[in-house]
């Protein structure tokens, strides 16, 4: 009898595969985490969603006693989540859209098994996760994700303080990795921060 994979082993054989996809669907002319000018996004492709159901809550444990539930239709993603990974499961978040500011898709897919997860350090997260508590700062960031890229134009709105206190909160966002600038004194999130920005907004209100 053959060994059953180890969920690094199954994850392993995921990444690759989705990276077949890209190849097969984008050509060889595809690149990571672009930016072609202000505003505009492509990052690290992944397979388009086959389907848009979603869930907003905990689900009932299938009849089986499972804790997944049994709606294929609803829960799509994290029956394929298994399916890739087995029992054994593991975390992961993926995205496509296209940014009010941009003129083009952002595609973005993160994830480990539940074995990778173990060997996180939570701690290693408060630098990011603290740039973002603040709620002017994530007002900035959502007009700047709309498309308001310099501090002149940030400025203008009353929410946001005097100039000073503007750049003090942008470079604080820099800094952490949620800004990054596109030219002389235009800013952008970076493309490969758009989903997981959207994400921890997602997490937050809902």
């Amino acid at each position: 009898m053959e060994p059953t994979p180890s969920a690094e082993d199954r994850l392993s054989a995921l990444e690759q595969r989705v990276a077949e996809l890209e190849a097969a669907a984008n050509g060889p002319k595809r690149t990571a985490a672009t930016q072609k000018d202000v505003g505009e996004t492509s990052s690290a492709g992944t397979e388009s969603p086959a389907s848009s159901g979603t869930a907003g809550s905990p689900a009932e444990p299938s009849e089986t006693g499972s804790a997944l539930p049994g709606d294929n239709e609803t829960f799509w993603a994290l029956h394929g989540l298994v399916d890739h990974l087995g029992e054994d499961g593991g975390v992961t978040y993926t995205g496509y859209t296209t940014p009010p500011g941009g003129t083009g898709p952002v595609a973005w897919q993160m994830g480990l098994s539940s074995a990778g997860l173990a060997q996180i350090d939570f701690a290693e997260a408060a630098g990011s996760l603290a740039a973002l508590g603040h709620p002017v700062r994530l007002q900035l960031l959502q007009e700047i994700y709309e498309g308001t890229c310099t501090v002149a134009e940030l400025g203008k709105d009353e929410r946001f303080g005097t100039s000073g206190q503007i750049y003090h909160h942008v470079h604080a966002l820099a800094g952490a990795g949620w800004l990054e600038s596109a030219r002389r004194g235009h800013w952008r999130v970076p493309a490969q921060r758009v989903v997981p920005l959207l994400t921890l907004v997602l997490i937050g209100t809902h």
